[in-house]
């Protein structure tokens, strides 16, 4: 899915398979969500969860009211999940989107629901 966004020719099929990949995330349980941390920020209510492994990499869950916000969700998911904190300090989550072609056309509170992310990414991870 990563490549065919990075291969897509313009904004609308990009938008077509970030809506696809949202697919991919399950909905969680009433419970699940209670569980997980509510993002503040972005347009749609949003939750995210950090869940340290025993091998010393992190696996994350994620999900959003608004299907957009779940394709790059799952998106990030799919980047993030398994690595080290080591691994998840080099990471940059905007040029992560800049390279497929979408924080351009993101608004400015979906940015900052990711952007959320980011920063617990860096105070609980690293």
């Amino acid at each position: 899915m990563i490549d065919q966004l990075k291969l897509a020719k313009n904004w609308e099929e990009r938008y077509r398979l970030i809506i696809q990949a949202g697919k991919n995330l399950p909905r969680p349980s009433d419970d699940e969500l209670a569980n997980m941390q509510p993002i503040t920020g972005c347009e749609a209510q949003m939750w995210f969860q950090i869940l340290p492994q025993n091998d010393r990499t992190f696996q994350f869950s994620a999900f959003s009211e608004a299907r957009i916000m779940n394709g790059l969700l799952w998106l990030l998911l799919e980047e993030i999940n398994g690595k080290t904190g080591e691994e998840l300090s080099k990471f940059d989550l905007t040029a992560f989107f800049t390279e497929l072609g979408i924080a351009q056309r993101l608004s400015k509170t979906r940015l900052n629901g990711l952007n959320q992310i980011r920063e617990q990414l860096k105070q609980q991870c690293t």
